[in-house]
Formats: C-alpha cells, sequence, structure tokens
C-alpha cells in the first residue's frame, strides 16, 4: 500500500510539472539570436524575393512622439533631416562604432536579420534600449557588377520610414503604416555599376517596429543580381 501510495504522489508531481513546462516554453521571451546573426566580412545576396537582409542598425535615438498619428511628410522631414550625430549623412559605419548623441554613446550593429524584414523592436530589446517613441537609423552598401536602370526601391515600414540612396532621398512612408511588402514605391532610379549607399530612417511611436526593403525591376520582379556589405571597399591609391 505504502508502494502504491508513492507511486501516485510521483504521477501526481509529474502531472503538475508537464504543464509547467509547456506555460514557460510557450511564453518563451524572444532572444535577439531569434531575428538575428552577426554580419560577416564576406558579401552576401539578397533573399529569393529580392529582400535585404544585412543591415548596420544604430541604437535607437529618443523622440517626443505620443502616437502614430503625427508622421505627417512635414513632420518626418523635420524629424529626419534633424542632426543628431556627427557625420550623419557621410558616415560609413563599421560594426561596434559609437556616435555621441547628447550625453548618451549609441552603437553601430552589423546584422542580418533572419526573416525577410528587420525587426527593430526585437534589435533594441535585444541590446536592453528602450523601443518605443524611438528613432532609428540604418545603412548598409548594394554592389553591382553593372548598372542597372530603371529599378524602384519597394518597402514596407511600421510604422513610418524615409531612405535615400546615394545620398538622395528616394522614398518616405508617412502616417501609421502596418508592415506590408512593397507598401510604397520610388520612383524610377539606377544602381550603380559598384557601390550604392542606402540609408533609412525608421520611426516608431507607441507600437510595433520593423521595415523591409528590396528593388524590383520594371516588371515589378525582385532584383537579385546584386550583392550586401557593410563595410565599403577600399579605395586603391
Amino acid at each position: 500500500m505504502k508502494k502504491l501510495t508513492k507511486a501516485i504522489i510521483c504521477l501526481s508531481a509529474m502531472a503538475l510539472l508537464v504543464p509547467a513546462t509547456a506555460s514557460a516554453q510557450e511564453h518563451k521571451i524572444p532572444e535577439l539570436s531569434d531575428y538575428f546573426t552577426p554580419a560577416t566580412s564576406e558579401p552576401v545576396g539578397t533573399d529569393k524575393d529580392g529582400f535585404i537582409q544585412r543591415w548596420t542598425i544604430l541604437e535607437p535615438i529618443a523622440t517626443e512622439a505620443p502616437s502614430n498619428r503625427i508622421w505627417s511628410d512635414d513632420y518626418l522631414k523635420k524629424m529626419a533631416y534633424t542632426e543628431y550625430f556627427k557625420d550623419q549623412w557621410t558616415v560609413a559605419p563599421k560594426d561596434g562604432d559609437k556616435v555621441s548623441i547628447g550625453k548618451e554613446k549609441h552603437i553601430w550593429h552589423a546584422l542580418d536579420a533572419k526573416k525577410f524584414f528587420v525587426n527593430l523592436l526585437r534589435f533594441s530589446d535585444g541590446y536592453g534600449k528602450p523601443y518605443y517613441g524611438q528613432i532609428w537609423w540604418v545603412y548598409t552598401i548594394v554592389n553591382c557588377e553593372e548598372e542597372i536602370r530603371d529599378v524602384r526601391m519597394a518597402s514596407g515600414a511600421n510604422s513610418a520610414a524615409m531612405w535615400w540612396l546615394n545620398g538622395e532621398e528616394v522614398l518616405m512612408l508617412s502616417n501609421d503604416r502596418d508592415l506590408i511588402m512593397d507598401d510604397m514605391m520610388s520612383r524610377r532610379l539606377t544602381l550603380n555599376k559598384g557601390e550604392n549607399i542606402i540609408r533609412g530612417v525608421v520611426f516608431n511611436g507607441p507600437g510595433m517596429a520593423d521595415f523591409c526593403l528590396r528593388f524590383v525591376d520594371e516588371n515589378g520582379k525582385p532584383v537579385n543580381n546584386i550583392s550586401v556589405t557593410t563595410v565599403p571597399s577600399k579605395k586603391k591609391k
């Protein structure tokens, strides 16, 4: 009888442990490695649909954004063209580089997104940074073996974003948006032979923060014959 009672107690304890373990797994907090891997020094291609997954991302900068509804064209331009750090429009950031913004140091991180989109909320959370009421500067280099004409930059963002190609503003996603593939497209652009610099600013209020970006040709098909790096090639003397 004692053996039977002991067995019943053990089985009861196991039954209590199973749902607790399942519940813990079900509510596991995502880690940075669930969404990103460190970028290597070697160039990479796009994914099969042409999305660029390699980016150098600056830790978020706080804004006074109580709502996503304030992201009008004029407000975005005002925020984007504010000078936050030195050499903002010319810097070629490397992984681990730091910039001073006010009294704080912000670090650039070179990463490969595991999905077609870049989850900035998980990026910030992974580095112990805030993610509501923030903006993120992002940077990457697209390499082309030959000039590619008549392409369009296609982007989606949550909540808003602005994009520059080789120093020229080419695309704005204003207002409060959800992440939708190819939500907005630029006019026709030319990707130069060699390196093409993409800079972007993604804006967020009290909600999700992510973006996706690719180039499509005049028929709407993804541009895949490019490679992506985060470090510019060394110029020959």
